[in-house]
Formats: C-alpha cells, structure tokens, sequence
C-alpha cells in the first residue's frame, strides 16, 4: 500500500506503520463482521416473512453484529467513539470492502498525537473516500473520529466504524 503524506513533517512520518497498522488491522477485524450481517439480511430478505417475522429477524441481526462489533472495536478506539451506536446500519455491501481491493492512502500528521487517514476508493461507479482520524493515547493508536464523503464533493459527513 502507498501512503502519501499530506502536510506532513518529517519528524512524524516514522509513525505512519503503526498507524496504518493499528487502522487497518481494525478495519480487517470489522470486515468480516459487515459481510456476516449483509448475508444474515440476504437470506432474511429472500424468505417468505410477515412484516412483523422480518422486524423481529432484523433486530436479531442488528443486535449480533452490535455484539461483534463491541468486540472488534474494544480497545481500538476513543471513549469519544466507543459512545456511538455500532454499526449504525447494515448496508447492501460492507462498508469496508474495498480494503479487499484497489484504495489509495493519505496520511496527514500535524500533531505527535494525532493523525488522519484518507481512503479513498471506488464504490460501484462513485468515488468515495473516508476520513478516519486517530488518537495516540495510552501507548497506542486508536479511532477518535470517522468521516465520509463523495470525492467530488469537499464536505465530510460524521459517521460511526
């Protein structure tokens, strides 16, 4: 994987393996969670289900993969992140398939105790990108924030793992 370091001392580009490391090796974690909780919801949506059988189905979904993912994240992100709802929803495709395919990485580092991850990737025929922005706190890298976005657009949208 390429890192390209944007506004970035010199001083702090020794950090980017860690960093890199600790953000990806969550996101690999996550991954197979989302792909379990998109097919669990396949196979919900292909069976013949009363509105009411398909509710309970999907709060049975959501509440497993909240499960999985409160094991994925612990210890890998801020108070600030572990606050929200995870996964928020379930999508048609996980949210982080595309690290199993063609991304390009920017780093931005300013502070010894702060940095920001670009992804950006393409999603069917959009170009997306996310911002994920980390925290060095007790010795190791963690998620404090993650944002969204369109690549055509500047604006970022806050978002949960």
């Amino acid at each position: 994987m390429e890192i390209n370091f944007i506004k970035t001392p010199k001083k702090y580009e020794g950090n980017a393996d860690a960093i890199i490391s600790a953000l990806f090796g969550l996101l690999g974690e996550l991954l197979p969670v989302q792909e379990r909780a998109v097919l669990r919801l396949q196979r919900l949506e292909q069976k013949q289900l009363t509105l009411a059988q398909k509710s309970v189905g999907l709060s049975e979904i959501l509440e497993k993969c909240s499960r999985e993912y409160a094991e994925a994240i612990a210890g890998n992100c801020t108070e600030k992140e572990l606050a929200l709802k995870h996964p928020g929803s379930i999508g048609q495709t996980a949210e982080y398939a595309y690290i199993k395919g063609e991304y390009t990485v920017d780093l931005t580092m300013k502070k010894a105790d702060t940095a920001e991850v670009v992804t950006h990737y393409r999603e069917g025929s959009q170009e997306k990108k996310h911002r994920f922005v980390m925290k060095f706190v007790g010795g190791k890298w963690l998620v404090d924030a993650v944002y969204n976005g369109n690549e055509n657009e500047r604006k970022w949208y806050y978002t949960e793992l």
